[in-house]
């Protein structure tokens, strides 16, 4: 394809309604800062023995971004993913209606991908390490992904956030961190992310750490 041929589709596109879909566009629902800091806590962690776990990787732009960080600073460790890749439980959506005064149109529009996408995204990219499992975190016992060394926690709502919790937190391996996404109180999507953060943390005694606005950070004493 020659230059001009080049500039003239270029041209066509930038025109076009399409144009968000072929120019670079922030792919990311965390800003630079908290993405930083997940890579700073995965460098904290080389050392402790488990897998890496994303419970709640919506598209999978995260899981990319993470696992790129490990191919660059020779981090080797399994990467276990979880989603229902079907968005909200509808079970989940009601407790928020029915316990927490929510109205199901703040939850509407978050169907995330299929699966087999999110598996061909990670080939796409050159990625191995991961393996992805399809389940509805009420019904799928976390402790079954096996020792942690760190874990990104965001299922965003209240009733998820509760149960799955203590499962995550007794897989830590000692000197291992879980961080929870949206533990931003003045959320009106997203506040029961923050109240089961807060909860757990108090039932277990552990301080409240949250850091770059929504972060919520639990650190596992080591031996």
């Amino acid at each position: 394809m020659n230059a001009r041929l080049a500039n003239i589709i270029r041209s066509i596109q930038f025109n076009s309604p399409l144009r968000r879909y072929f120019f670079p566009k922030y792919a990311y629902y965390f800003n630079p800062p908290q993405l930083g800091f997940l890579c700073a806590c995965i460098e904290e962690t080389r050392n402790v023995p488990g897998s890496i776990a994303e419970v709640g990787c919506f598209m999978g732009a995260t899981t990319v971004y993470l696992n790129k960080y490990m191919d660059a600073r020779g981090i080797e460790k399994p990467y276990r993913s979880v989603d229902t890749f079907n968005g909200f439980v509808a079970d989940d959506i009601q407790f928020e209606v029915e316990n927490r005064g929510k109205t199901k149109d703040l939850f509407t529009g978050f169907r995330g991908i299929k699966k087999s996408w999110y598996d061909k995204i990670m080939q796409d990219n050159g990625i191995t390490r991961v393996t992805s499992t399809q389940a509805d975190v009420n019904k799928f016992d976390l402790r079954t992904l096996g020792p942690i060394s760190f874990v990104l926690f965001d299922v965003d709502l209240y009733r998820p956030m509760k149960k799955g919790l203590p499962e995550l937190y007794e897989m830590l391996s000692p000197g291992g961190i879980m961080v929870l996404d949206d533990c931003d109180a003045t959320s009106m999507q997203w506040d029961g992310a923050d109240q089961a953060y807060k909860e757990f943390m108090q039932e277990r005694g552990l301080e409240v750490e949250i850091v770059h606005g929504k972060l919520g950070v639990i650190r596992k004493q080591g031996l």
